[in-house]
């Protein structure tokens, strides 16, 4: 529930995101097309020519216009060409000199008039064209002053301009502006019109051109803001000029996927929410151009039209289904961490209580077994002492038979008891660990004089068997003592039904390894159960029917005391019986 909630909350709180990002989109993308069309309208109308005059000191000098170079140089990316439309509607283009400069020669004049056609046919297919119908001559009276006042500061100031339109319902569009026109100026813009066939000068009055009047001396030239016309394939920008109540339309075309394709990479900063959007550009009616992948199950962000004047193009921003929602993948994480905590949490529980309740039975039986363990020695020392107390053994043989199983019977309960002590010591790391050293042999042979009657006296025969060994190495006496006694009380224990009852020691030198080899006849280990002899409490039989004696803490302990002082123990079974092993620590030779 929790989770479903944070995912629910994640997606509303992504949904308000991307919205928001999809109109910081847009407003970069306007501001961008607002910033190229501003150096555009900036641009004077007499540079739409071949050529063109322009002030220097001392005069006016005749230039090839900005707009005459070829290859085309723009800001605009995908431009395809600069235009004219003549009141009489021919098409006139800066890169191809017309009218009195037509037969000039010119480099790549091929490749020029193919600008020309390609603008022609775009023209023809936008339905773009010059009526060439004058305005209407009724003027606001103070238009002269603000002609003026308009004509002051024409260069383009990006820095000011923004100063001025700190609104952002100012920089929507453009206002229309005026431009004052030499006379010189005013005659080379003639000079590529039908009006004037060849260059002269227009102080001197020219026989074949004798009805065409002197330009004036200042001409005021209106220039209206631009306007947008496109299709699928292509954009054109225009504007109207209007010179002596005549309309001239001046513009250029560019390839839209290009344009906008490059507005789309250079001026949008994506970030990754991009990865999983789609912008388009098209109509109302259809798309035109399209940057991801949309599927069917896309749905709208953002569809808002541009700024003029592309205000009739939509913008559309659309969330692709394949994206996750930013910080997804962490809720996810984090359920699947939560999950993962709770149940190795229950599992572990599940384990703990296993195993306190696996300990508990064992504690249990051994508890049982102990109790077994001394109930029967003491049961058989109380009943001979109370023969003996009570003088009903009269026979003197018998009664030192007694005397000798009281004293067995007694060396069996200090064992057990000492057992138990030791077991308790290690758990409490409280085993006192004394490292001398010691020839492995002489201790074999103090075990074997020690501990062997034990062993005759309960029927076994003891085989010993010791390779030579020169070596002193670092040993606990004590812990090797007691190790070996608990693996032949194992090996007495488990093997007394055995066909063959025989006890064998070994020490075996190896290299650098030296080891005790305890071997019996008996029974063995079924092999599922040889990894878990060395646990505490841990008996092969059943507490309610085994048949042996013990309490199952003999080989745990073994396992503890080999720890403590680096040995190893090995144990497998040697068909018949049981072979455990007791590696020291490998010697330096």
């Amino acid at each position: 529930m929790l989770l479903e909630k944070s995912f629910s909350h994640l997606k509303t709180g992504s949904q308000y995101a991307y919205k928001e990002h999809a109109y910081l989109v847009l407003q970069m993308l306007n501001q961008r097309i607002y910033d190229d069309l501003a150096i555009e309208e900036q641009r004077s109308y007499s540079e739409y020519r071949f050529i063109r005059a322009v002030p220097v000191i001392g005069g006016e000098e005749i230039t090839l216009s900005k707009l005459a170079e070829y290859p085309i140089r723009s800001h605009y990316a995908g431009i395809i060409g600069y235009f004219q439309l003549e009141p009489d509607g021919a098409l006139k283009t800066p890169v191809l000199p017309d009218g009195a400069l037509e037969s000039i020669p010119i480099v790549d004049r091929g490749k020029r008039e193919q600008v020309r056609d390609s603008i022609q046919k775009i023209l023809l297919h936008l339905g773009l064209k010059n009526e060439g119908k004058p305005r209407s001559p009724n003027r606001n009276p103070s238009e002269g002053i603000l002609n003026r006042i308009y004509s002051q500061n024409l260069e383009y100031d990006k820095d000011k301009l923004s100063e001025r339109h700190k609104n952002k319902e100012d920089i929507l569009k453009f206002n229309r502006r005026y431009e004052q026109s030499s006379q010189k100026e005013t005659f080379i813009f003639d000079v590529e019109s039908a009006k004037i066939k060849r260059i002269t000068d227009p102080k001197i009055p020219l026989e074949e051109e004798e009805n065409y009047p002197p330009p004036p001396e200042i001409m005021e030239v209106e220039i209206e803001p631009f306007q947008a016309t496109f299709n699928h394939q292509y954009l054109v920008y225009y504007r109207y000029i209007w010179r002596n109540n005549e309309p001239f339309i001046q513009g250029f075309a560019v390839d839209l996927a290009t344009y906008l394709g490059s507005l789309v990479r250079n001026e949008i900063a994506f970030n990754p929410q991009e990865q999983t959007t789609t912008l388009e550009f098209g109509s109302k009616t259809r798309p035109f151009v399209m940057f991801g992948k949309r599927e069917k199950k896309s749905f709208s962000i953002l569809s808002v039209p541009l700024q003029y004047p592309l205000g009739d193009m939509l913008f559309t921003m659309y969330l692709t289904p394949e994206g996750r929602i930013p910080g997804e993948n962490m809720v996810i994480w984090l359920g699947f961490l939560t999950f993962l905590i709770l149940g190795g949490g229950l599992i572990a529980v599940y384990r703990l209580t296993k195993s306190q309740l696996a300990l508990a039975t064992k504690r249990q039986d051994f508890i049982s077994a102990v109790s077994h363990e001394l109930k029967t020695p003491l049961t058989a020392i109380r009943m001979y002492a109370e023969m003996l107390q009570n003088s009903w053994v009269a026979n003197d043989e018998k009664r030192q038979k007694y005397y000798s199983l009281i004293a067995s019977e007694t060396d069996r309960l200090s064992r057990l008891i000492q057992n138990v002590l030791n077991l308790s010591k290690l758990d409490r790391n409280q085993w006192n660990i004394q490292l001398k050293k010691e020839n492995p042999k002489n201790t074999l042979e103090e075990f074997v004089t020690t501990y062997s009657k034990n062993i005759e006296k309960q029927g076994f025969d003891l085989t010993v068997t010791k390779d030579v060994c020169e070596y002193n190495i670092p040993m606990d006496k004590d812990a090797v003592m007691q190790i070996l006694m608990n693996l032949v009380d194992n090996s007495l224990k488990f093997a007394k039904n055995a066909e063959y009852k025989m006890i064998v020691l070994e020490l075996r030198v190896d290299g650098n390894d030296i080891f005790f080899v305890v071997r019996d006849y008996g029974p063995g280990i079924p092999g599922s159960e040889l990894t878990k002899v060395f646990e505490e409490f841990y008996r092969v039989e059943n507490e309610m029917t085994r048949k042996t004696n013990g309490t199952g803490i003999g080989l745990s302990m073994v396992k503890k005391l080999c720890s403590l002082t680096n040995m190893r123990i090995e144990i497998e079974n040697a068909s018949p019986g049981l072979r455990t092993k007791i590696h020291f620590p490998p010697i330096s030779i």
